[in-house]
């Protein structure tokens, strides 16, 4: 059972009596910073995201609920990152009267981890279904129930991960001295077993969906653009075919205006084509980048969890790994059109200008006239 002393604990451990940390006071000291700024960044970001469909219809769309699910997890995070720097910068034991915001935090940290993780995968699949099937199959799969239950499950998912092993007595949950965290208490005798249950239930299947969605996606778009370039390909030889007959059917006076045309026609195959590539370079990069940014900021926490002789890692890679909640509204919404204008909005404080306005936005512009 879950260890009820570590979260309605009144007093503190002597630090004598305690582990000591691994990792030392001058580097404690950084990775609170870090934790601070990360907590503002993403506060601040995710609220913008999440406000921003509050105001616009616009933005209410099926693909939108999944990223505001992502800014809702990341920013349930990000409440947890200023304990978090409480406890790292402790000397081996919690510092308040009481353990119970510690182990909030680590409810917070672990649960909106978790859902974060399960969101990103969720917006992959989303896209990869958006792009690849009909709006019929699409809309079969994508109702408002179904929406709501896949937005439910990355939620569950990390709840059980989070809450079912210490409740088997599979590790414990509060402030580890050790890590300097509020998170699960790597001196538990079954600590290891709750690592390795963290790592194999929060990492490898979003990895996996993120993964082969976007691996899908991208063979789908290059076929797709593949054929439309032999499309066009095809189309620019008839046209230049039927020029030449043109031309040789006609009198010296048009011989001019005929090549002319003919080089148009060619000119602008030529531009077509290199907006293509442009666009399908455009695509891939994206596509790498959601990749790589998951991947490095992701990895290094879940592999320290797994392989014993990286232990002394994990606060490190753990740090690195709650920069995904800063990064998430910068990849979801600066390149999204639709949300880059209404943010710009909501920062300008233009409010009146903001497309397709909620009627709670409509309600309180009214009032101030």
């Amino acid at each position: 059972m879950i260890n009820t002393s570590s979260i309605m604990n009144v007093t503190t451990m002597a630090p004598a009596t305690l582990s000591p940390s691994l990792y030392p006071y001058n580097a404690r000291i950084g990775v609170a910073c870090v934790w601070i700024l990360a907590a503002v960044l993403g506060l601040v970001g995710n609220s913008l995201v999440i406000w921003s469909v509050v105001l616009s219809k616009k933005l209410r769309t099926v693909s939108n609920a999944f990223v505001v699910n992502l800014s809702l997890a990341d920013f349930w995070t990000s409440l947890s990152y200023p304990w978090q720097a409480i406890a790292i910068l402790s000397n081996g034991s919690w510092p308040l009267a009481t353990e119970v915001p510690c182990y909030i935090a680590a409810v917070q940290l672990y649960t909106g981890l978790g859902a974060s993780l399960y969101s990103l995968a969720a917006i992959a699949f989303n896209r990869l279904m958006l792009v690849t099937q009909q709006t019929a199959t699409y809309s079969r799969w994508y109702t408002l129930g179904k929406v709501a239950a896949m937005i439910a499950t990355t939620w569950v998912i990390p709840s059980i991960v989070f809450f079912l092993p210490p409740i088997l007595g599979i590790g414990d949950i509060g402030y580890d001295p050790q890590d300097n965290t509020c998170f699960d208490k790597d001196g538990h005798p079954r600590g290891p077993d709750y690592n390795l249950a963290q790592s194999l239930g929060l990492f490898p299947v979003p990895m996996l969906i993120i993964i082969s969605s976007y691996t899908a996606l991208y063979i789908y778009l290059k076929r797709h653009f593949r054929k439309q370039k032999r499309r066009r390909t095809q189309h620019d030889s008839s046209a230049q075919d039927d020029h030449e007959v043109g031309l040789g059917q006609s009198t010296v006076s048009f011989s001019v205006s005929t090549e002319s045309q003919g080089n148009l026609t060619k000119d602008v195959a030529q531009h077509n084509r290199r907006r293509i590539s442009r666009q399908q370079l455009a695509i891939t990069k994206n596509l790498f980048m959601v990749f790589c940014v998951f991947f490095l900021l992701m990895s290094p926490y879940f592999i320290s969890l797994v392989i014993p002789s990286s232990r002394m890692f994990a606060l490190y890679g753990l740090t690195i790994s709650i920069l995904n909640s800063c990064v998430n509204p910068i990849i979801y919404t600066v390149h999204h059109l639709h949300f880059k204008g209404v943010l710009r909005k909501i920062l300008r404080c233009q409010y009146s200008q903001i497309p397709e306005p909620s009627d709670w936005l409509k309600s309180v512009l009214s009032r101030r006239k």
